[in-house]
């Protein structure tokens, strides 16, 4: 956060990313608390300082010595982070919908359309400050350069996944969508090994299933490339490459609006750079797909009988 003000206002996001950055530097009994803040947000917006203190197994003094370091006046200031981020409803789905219906209720669906487009924008936006054209360029290079590329996304991830792996597929054919059909989600994953890799992506709430892939195939070697939300993200921290998006929305429900934007500048990225071997492939899925009359074509419209016999 360099030199922002004490006291300053703060998103939880940049509070997250501030404590990443500041992670190796800080003593063992600080990076204890700042674990704690991040792995559980709900607890310090509702707990005391005490009781926070009491369950990360470190002294109140310490977390106000963490609250100058992250440059706040105060451990109320760091607090109120916690406090704003959960009054935002990302613990409870049915919460949000319930204030979304007050918002929009009545005469008032443009407002609602209205704020939840210009949401997407300032995702848009975001993600794309977020990350630069080295980190695409990085993440592309791990991607072309594997043997055989794992695809996993879950639950409102798996759209992702799946469109990733579905249009890869139409230049690249060493591609692996880790769906788990028939409960085979563990046996993909059972070659993987170190000219793999393994693009995953996850958001808050990260899905258990995908986080354990992750750490599984850390294990084997594998290069991790991350779709994430977040610095302190568990698939963050293991990644070799990441790009972050940002999930903010007027809805109910995290959109996922900006992450798909990465995953089609990624796809752009390697078919640019792909060459002829990626043009020649693609006119061959396109002439398979055609020889099944994959697409719906317009039909001309037939001659009539009385014209035919003139």
């Amino acid at each position: 956060m360099g030199g922002r003000a004490p006291g300053a206002s703060i998103g939880f996001a940049e509070l997250s990313r501030s404590i990443a950055d500041r992670f190796p530097a800080l003593s063992r009994e600080l990076q204890r608390s700042a674990r704690y803040l991040v792995d559980h947000p709900d607890d310090v917006a509702l707990l005391s300082m005490r009781q926070v203190a009491a369950s990360a197994g470190v002294t109140p003094g310490t977390l106000l010595r963490l609250a100058r370091r992250l440059d706040f006046d105060g451990y109320p200031a760091l607090r109120q982070v916690f406090v704003d981020r959960l009054r935002r409803g990302t613990a409870s789905y049915s919460r949000r919908a319930i204030e979304l219906q007050g918002r929009g209720s009545g005469g008032r669906a443009e407002t609602t359309v209205r704020e939840t487009i210009a949401g997407h924008l300032h995702n848009l936006q975001a993600s794309l400050d977020r990350n630069g054209t080295d980190r695409f360029l990085a993440c592309a290079e791990a991607l072309e350069g594997a043997r055989t590329l794992f695809v996993l996304g879950l639950r409102s991830c798996f759209p992702l996944a799946f469109f990733f792996h579905y249009v890869h597929r139409l230049f690249r054919d060493n591609g692996v969508l880790l769906d788990g059909r028939g409960g085979t989600f563990p046996d993909d994953l059972r070659g993987i090994g170190t000219r793999d890799v393994l693009l995953a992506i996850s958001l808050a709430p990260y899905t258990r299933d995908t986080v354990k892939a992750v750490e599984f195939a850390v294990g084997r070697g594998a290069t991790i490339v991350a779709l994430t939300d977040s610095p302190v993200s568990p698939l963050a921290r293991l990644a070799r490459h990441t790009l972050f998006f940002t999930t903010d929305t007027p809805s109910f429900f995290h959109s996922v609006t900006a992450a798909m934007s990465i995953v089609e500048a990624l796809l752009a990225l390697l078919v640019a750079r792909g060459g002829d071997k990626a043009v020649a492939a693609i006119s061959e899925s396109e002439a398979q797909l055609a020889s099944f009359a994959a697409y719906w074509r317009e039909r001309p419209p037939k001659r009539s009988s009385r014209r035919a016999r003139s």
